[in-house]
């Protein structure tokens, strides 16, 4: 038996050939779908951490270590957080640090605060500006920034002192006993955006938060009562995979329970990254059955085709065969032998096919594994009940209907209940869809629409070419005429119609959704960047960020400061703090953004504000009465803003006395003039009496009722100065009293009302505000956020004015020079990003891979449409003009016929697949599940 089928091959090598092919693409489209789909996960994994920011790609583990009553600080939490972070591809640093104030002194306020700290591996990962690094005890290294804020240089002797916090004196206060370091040299980050820095600050222009660098045996020898210690694991290449994605999930859980449990306090951003990584991949699983389902399908329906017209060219074989009695098994057998033959030995090859298909378009390298294999045998096992349903119902027609090569009939109610059942799943599918649900068959709803779509329309092939047939008849176009008989006659017509339809709309509508997400990146990229250009300025101060933008551009038509207001918790939306004057100029704003122009609403985001009080002079003096402290001492702080931009800086008047003193206070920064950002008074923390002072000036300038009081005291204009009660308080902004300049309320710009408390979270806490406009999406904040005035806001912040994330936008037109300028005026520029970037960034997500693997499937469907077609018109009868030939039908119309029979349906597929294609896209709303 073995033998005749490999005999019945080789006599009918065309069609076993082409049966061949056709498993081949069954079976390379089913294993294409899991292998691109892998490729996919690992791309995204790769872009998703290229594009990660530091602390999503470090783990910093820290506890604080109290000194032993021996004097010895415990090593307990550097042996156990060691193996903790013993992570493949995670390169751990080990530091130690605490803090010190300035020798001699009684207390101190934060400016005056250092960090003391030792780092592992320092001197590897600087460069020397001056001096030398560590060698020996006794030694400090600091960075150039730091020296040239404390005024110190290499040879310079340092002497401090532990410090601790005292809230009820809200100032630091010594916590043991002096010593002494010896500055020998001034550093650099060789890399400031090393991992190795983590969330240490290696960056030279970080100029409050950098450390005194200390070896270990010298920051053991200084006297402190504790420390904190941590571990700072940073992810190397091939650190963060596909394969390791699990694993990671492991760590974190158990290091959550740890943090849970007090042991010892875990931080990283991992999680957010991890998060996205899963979104990404999830967007991209939920695609690949919209494109990789269908073009399985259709190879299993030309498989059919190819079947059926093999089975149909040899009827009067099989009706010969079984007139000599052979028995009916053997019948079948011989029968299904060829179309299972040619499917099998196509499979293996289709394997290989699918993986180099893939291997060429795949976003990342792809391998053929296990998980591609049961892919591949639904595709075969599909193709194989196909060509047997075919070929048995063929050899199990009675011996004269094979004989007379007649078709059965019985096959048109089966058909007609299949296109029905197929109708029904695409209007189930539209409904599903249109109502959120994104499992079972909507996970199909746009190749079930179109073929839906596709055998309605073919349904109507047969009457509209019998209509065709007989108004060519009647105007004598025989060759229309002719053709249109041919499709209207052969049952075979309607179903390659609805097969190239379904083919031609798979790639169309494959078209329509890539062009579409385009068009959406495009939209979210500008809206995610907010301007064509963003400059990310390194560590400076907002008024320093503002003067140096506006001095760069003069005229405010391309470049814009910008401060991002990061939302203080999950429930609150982010805020932007924006140079209003620019920002109509500058941001990307389109029409559907807001009801009002932006002009408009940037205008209203400018609030009215009062005269400012500046101080100028090398000392300030301060005439102040207190009438009642409450029983307790208090203390009075100015916090002042030099010009020129340079941070802020506090003048301690010291503490308060009963009765009417004039306060003074050396502030050598104010030589030049300041801004006087607030008045700082500390109170008692705990429920008692008020504290009542009447202030009479500032450095010669009298108090008014115009100055802005905390939430819960009063004020009261008196005949020689502003009387003032301030209840008790651990809250520092209850003690704070601001200026005229600071408005009462922040006009916002926002997407959605403020929370019931009104309150607004500017840069260092809760202030007063009122929405004055309202828009539906915001410029880098989408549809949840609020923008304000970065002046206004400046002027409402009480606290420090640094900034690390300040940025300035561009125009599209922006000159060179603008960038050249921002340097020029001491800003650092540590990073660029514009709207093809970010581009880029949403080319990488999982969502938008998929939809290359779409484009791939439709270009297979019409390759299959394509096979369909051929396989129907080389085995299409050649007889059936015969009969007309002998009556005097020319040849080249016979050949003309035949030429247009296939040309017709191709040409009435191409416009029914792009409105199916249309159709689909408008039923359900969206394309892809999102």
């Amino acid at each position: 038996m073995a033998a005749l089928m490999l005999a019945m091959l080789r006599a009918r090598r065309g069609p076993a050939l082409t049966l061949w092919l056709l498993a081949v693409l069954a079976t390379a489209a089913a294993v294409a779908a899991p292998i691109y789909l892998t490729a996919i996960d690992r791309a995204v994994v790769a872009g998703e951490v290229g594009h990660a920011g530091t602390a999503e790609r470090t783990l910093w583990v820290s506890a604080p270590v109290e000194r032993a009553a021996g004097g010895a600080m415990p090593d307990e939490f550097e042996r156990l957080a060691a193996e903790k972070v013993q992570l493949s591809g995670f390169v751990s640093v080990f530091g130690t640090e605490f803090l010190a104030m300035p020798a001699g002194r009684d207390t101190a306020g934060s400016d005056q605060v250092r960090r003391v700290a030792f780092r592992e591996d320092l001197c590897a990962h600087v460069v020397v500006v001056a001096g030398r690094c560590l060698m020996g005890g006794g030694e400090t290294v600091l960075t150039a920034a730091l020296a040239k804020r404390l005024g110190l240089a290499v040879g310079d002797r340092v002497s401090s002192q532990a410090t601790t916090f005292d809230s009820a004196r809200n100032r630091f206060v010594p916590a043991g006993r002096p010593w002494t370091l010896t500055i020998v040299g001034l550093v650099a980050a060789r890399d400031p955006g090393e991992l190795y820095w983590g969330r240490s600050v290696g960056s030279e222009q970080d100029y409050q938060n950098d450390p005194l660098y200390v070896a270990r045996n010298t920051l053991e020898g200084a006297d402190h009562p504790r420390e904190l210690q941590s571990f700072e694991a940073y992810a190397t290449d091939g650190a963060i995979t596909l394969d390791r994605l699990a694993a990671l999930r492991g760590w974190l859980a158990a290091a959550a329970e740890d943090d849970e449990q007090g042991r010892v306090s875990v931080s990283t951003a991992l999680p957010n990254l991890l998060d996205r990584i899963d979104r990404s991949r999830e967007q991209a699983h939920r695609v690949m059955p919209l494109a990789a389902i269908p073009v399985v399908a259709l190879a299993w329906a030309v498989i059919l085709f190819a079947v059926a017209n093999a089975a149909r060219a040899r009827r009067y074989e099989y009706g010969v065969v079984a007139l000599r009695g052979v028995p009916r098994p053997v019948l079948w057998w011989l029968a299904a032998g060829e179309p299972v033959l040619a499917v099998l030995a196509g499979a293996p090859a289709g394997l290989l096919v699918g993986r180099l298909l893939v291997g060429a378009a795949a976003p990342a390298p792809a391998n053929l594994d296990a998980t591609a294999l049961p892919y591949a045998g639904i595709a075969v096992l599909g193709a194989l009940l196909a060509g047997l349903v075919v070929q048995l119902r063929t050899v199990g027609a009675p011996v004269v209907a094979l004989l007379r090569e007649v078709d059965r009939g019985a096959a048109r109610r089966p058909a007609l209940v299949l296109e029905t059942l197929a109708v029904l799943l695409a209007a189930a599918a539209v409904l599903q869809r249109r109502s959120g649900v994104l499992t079972g068959v909507t996970l199909v709803a746009p190749a079930l629409v179109i073929a839906g779509l596709a055998l309605l329309a073919a349904r109507l092939l047969r009457p509209l070419a019998a209509r065709i047939a007989a108004r060519g008849l009647r105007r004598g176009a025989l060759v229309r005429s002719l053709t249109a008989l041919r499709l209207a006659r052969r049952p075979a017509s309607q179903r390659l119609l609805a097969l190239l339809v379904v083919a031609f709309g798979t790639l169309g509508f494959a078209g329509l959704e890539t062009v579409v997400a385009d068009r959406d990146q495009q939209d979210q990229a500008e809206l995610a960047v907010g301007a064509p250009t963003v400059l990310s300025i390194g560590p400076t101060t907002r008024a320093e960020l503002l003067q140096a933008t506006r001095a760069a551009d003069p005229q405010g038509r391309y470049a814009m400061a910008a401060v991002p207001i990061p939302a203080v918790s999950a429930n609150l939306p982010s805020s932007l703090a924006v140079d209003s004057t620019r920002l109509a100029a500058v941001a990307y704003w389109r029409a559907d953004y807001s009801p009002e122009p932006v002009s408009a609403l940037a205008a209203r985001l400018r609030p009215a504000a009062g005269a400012g009080v500046t101080l100028t002079g090398a000392t300030v003096g301060l005439d102040l009465t207190a009438v009642d402290l409450a029983g307790k001492p208090a203390t009075v702080t100015a916090l002042v803003a030099p010009v020129g931009g340079v941070r802020r800086v506090e003048v301690d008047f010291g503490p308060l006395s009963i009765g009417r003193h004039w306060y003074t206070a050396p502030a050598p920064g104010c030589a030049a003039g300041c801004r006087l950002v607030s008045l700082q008074f500390g109170l008692p923390n705990y429920v008692g009496p008020p504290v009542r002072l009447t202030l009479h000036a500032i450095q010669g300038q009298p108090f008014g009722a115009d100055w802005r009081m905390p939430a819960g005291a009063t004020a009261a204009a008196t005949g020689d100065g502003l009387g003032v009660t301030l209840p008790p308080s651990p809250r520092r902004e209850a003690g704070s009293l601001l200026p005229p300049d600071v408005p009462a309320a922040l006009p916002l710009v926002s997407t959605g009302p403020l929370p019931p408390d009104g309150a607004y979270a500017s840069f260092d806490g809760p202030v007063g505000a009122a929405v004055v406009g309202h828009a539906e999406r915001l410029p880098r904040l989408g549809r949840r956020g609020s923008l304000v005035d970065l002046e206004a806001a400046d002027r409402a912040a009480t606290g420090s004015d640094r900034t690390d994330f300040g940025e300035v936008w561009l125009a599209r037109d922006a000159p060179p020079a603008i960038a050249a300028a921002l340097t020029a005026a001491g800003l650092s520029i540590v990073g660029r990003r514009a709207v093809a970037d970010q581009r880029a960034v949403l080319a990488r997500a999982g969502s938008a891979l998929a939809l290359r693997f779409f484009v791939l499937a439709g270009v297979l469907s019409v390759l299959l449409g394509v096979a369909g077609l051929a396989v129907t018109t080389i085995a299409a009868p050649r007889g059936e003009l015969a009969p007309l030939r002998v009556q005097g039908l020319p040849a080249r119309v016979s050949r003309r016929v035949a030429w247009w029979s296939p040309a017709a349906l191709v040409l009435a597929a191409l416009p029914l697949s792009a409105a199916c294609a249309v159709a689909a896209w408008l039923l359900l709303g969206t394309a892809a599940p999102q």
